[in-house]
This record gives C-alpha cells, structure tokens and sequence, in this order.
C-alpha cells in the first residue's frame, strides 16, 4: 500500500481485496456478518479489476456489484403508466406537454426551497421515530447547490449527521421535494447511516459499517430503503399529508395528481435502466438515448439530458439500477413483513436476503 497521501495502484487494490475476501471466508464471524462481508468484497474486486484496466461490462458489473441481473423492461409497461397519466393530468394536447404544464405549476420557489424541505423534514422525523429507534444526537444539515450530476444528495458525515445537498440546477417540483426528504433524511439514507453507527459500530464493533462503499449490495439495499421511504413514513395517504405540511408555506401541491404522477414515476425510473443498457451494451449515441429518454419517461429535454449525463458517466452508469431494482425487491421484502423495514435500517443485510425474502443466500436472480 502507498504512503504519505499517495493513492495505492489499482493492482495492490485488487490484490488486498481478494486477500481479504479469502481471510472473510475462513475467519470466525458471525454467518450473515461474513456473508453481508463477502458481498461486499466481490464487488469490491469487480471494482478493483476495473480500475486496474480490466474489461468488465456494464451487465457484468452490475451483477458482480449489486448481485442482480437486469433486463430491458418492455415498453408496454411504460405505456400503461403513460395512460394512468392520461386520466388526471389536466389541459390538452400531448401527454408529454400535458405532464409539462402541470409539472411547471408544482414547482417550489427558490426562496422556498429550505423552508419546505425543513417542514417536511420535522414531520418525517416524528413518523419514522414509529418505525426504527432514532439514535440520540442524529442531525441533519440543508444546503443548496449547482453544478451537480444528480438532484439531491445525503453526505453522511459520521457521529449521527448528515449534510443533505439540494441541488437547483433544474427546478424542484414540490412532490419532489418530499421525495427528497424522505429519501435523503427521514427514514431514507440519514436515518439507515444513523442507525447503522449507533448500532452495528456503537453497540456490536462491527467498523466495516463505518465506510459507506459505491458499487456494493449495500447501494442497492440503501437506495431501495429511500425508494420506498415517503411511504413507509406517511402511509398510502401521504400526498394529503404532504399537502398539509406545505400548505402553511404557500408552496404549491397537487395531491390527487401528485399521487398518480409518482407512482406512475416508479414504472418509468426503469426507463433509465433500459437507457444504461443501450448505451454500455448496445452503443447507442447521446441523441438516440436522450430521444428515448424523452418518448418514454415523458422527460423534457433539460432533464433528458441531464439524465442521461448522469447514466452514461462512467463512474455511475452501473449504479443506474439501484433505485428501479432496489425499489422493486424492497418494496416486496417490506410488504412481506412491515417489521423488514426496521431491519433493513440496522441489521446487514445484502441483496441475497431482499431475493429470498430472508431464506439462505442463493445465486442471483433475474430482475426484469
């Protein structure tokens, strides 16, 4: 390993990665802590050996990372979430330009934007102290920003905070808002990262849950945990309760339509995984994705493009499937049994349980 500052070569990484992989596999640990370990550590390798040069397609390491298979999602499906639309948005014209116009009128003012985020922050807070312990001391910071490849994003910082990143360069819509501070704060990414140092390294000494990893299982169980958060906090009704909490700021929200547009808006994020595929297994140039992108996520052409940028990155582009895919397995392990929630929140759990509905680990399976 380097010293003094300097980074280590991609082939010592690569190395030390599989060593310790193999010392996981014989040393005294409890099961599911050496197999939440040793996921861990695969995808660790599949990491390393693509720093280190190797060829590793993009199937390939989203398989190795996050232990699904991912297939194209049949455009039918994204035609039926299109007609649910069809139903409420308001006005004339294509659904497209339909979906636009109301899209404009839900959109938060700047000036608007930390206090919203706030309220909604308060009242997810007192809903997810139901659902999981909240460590004494865990903190949250907003602040906003430009010039970033993705909406929002939760910098955990350690010893119970966060600082959540707001990010303007598109405007927010107000169910958006909410999304955002569902699954950055309460009881999305903040409250797992929490959770997860107060109990696993506070009360057990398990350091590895110190480190948060890109491109392990660990994404895709976080990602899925803030996929499903605003739910799982306020209920099948929340768009009401969203309402309420923002009606006090003057910040527009359209509940009824707002209920429809995000949970059509679970269907169409796989339009994004079906984008990742074309562009790292088929080839696809910018302007035919950011065309797809526009026909079938019903995307305006600012946020077409950005969705793309952020898709065909080359350090992103295979974390494309966590929220789609994590969405889908969390959802059903939670509806399974509502208690998985808290669970997912504090315990390590890896991909193979969310497939297994918490039967022993067994080869991944496909996600379509």
């Amino acid at each position: 390993m380097a010293n003094d500052g300097e980074l280590p070569e991609a082939g010592a990484l690569l190395a030390e990665a599989v060593a310790v992989r193999d010392e996981v596999e014989v040393g005294e640990l409890e099961q599911q802590r050496r197999r939440w370990l040793s996921a861990q550590l695969e995808a660790l390798i599949c990491v390393a050996e693509t720093a280190a040069g190797m060829a590793v397609g993009w199937q390939e390491a989203v398989l190795r990372c996050y232990g699904i298979e991912v297939a194209v999602l049949p455009e039918d499906r994204f035609a039926q979430a299109h007609a649910r639309l069809d139903t409420v948005l308001p006005g004339g014209g294509g659904l497209a330009d339909r979906l636009e116009r109301w899209n404009e009128s839900q959109q938060v003012p700047p000036e608007k934007l930390l206090d919203g985020f706030n309220a909604l922050t308060e009242e997810l807070r007192r809903r997810t102290r139901r659902l999981v312990d909240l460590p004494d001391g865990e903190q949250i910071e907003a602040e906003i920003v430009s010039g970033k490849p993705w909406n929002a994003y939760n910098w955990y910082r350690g010893q119970l905070k966060s600082r959540i990143e707001i990010n303007t360069d598109l405007p927010i819509r107000s169910y958006d808002l909410a999304i955002m501070a569902a699954h950055e704060g309460y009881p999305g990414h903040h409250t797992e990262h929490a959770c997860k140092e107060a109990h696993l390294v506070g009360d057990l000494g398990r350091l590895e849950a110190s480190i948060l990893l890109i491109h392990t299982p660990e994404c895709l169980i976080s990602e899925g945990i803030a996929e499903v958060a605003l739910v799982q906090a306020l209920g099948e009704n929340w768009a009401r309760q969203v309402a309420e909490i923002l009606r006090p700021l003057t910040i527009p929200f359209d509940p009824e339509v707002a209920r429809v547009v995000v949970d059509a808006s679970s269907t169409l994020d796989n339009v994004n995984v079906n984008v990742a595929y074309f562009a790292h297994e088929r080839g696809l140039e910018t302007d035919e994705l950011i065309g797809y992108h526009r026909r079938w996520a019903l995307s305006e052409e600012d946020r077409a493009r950005k969705a793309v940028a952020f898709i065909t990155h080359p350090f992103w582009g295979a974390y494309v499937p966590t929220y789609s895919v994590g969405h889908r397995l969390v959802h059903a392990y939670t509806a399974h049994q509502p208690e998985n929630l808290r669970r997912l929140l504090t315990e390590q759990l890896t991909t193979a349980d969310l497939l297994n509905n918490d039967t022993p680990a067994s080869p991944a399976q496909a996600i379509g």
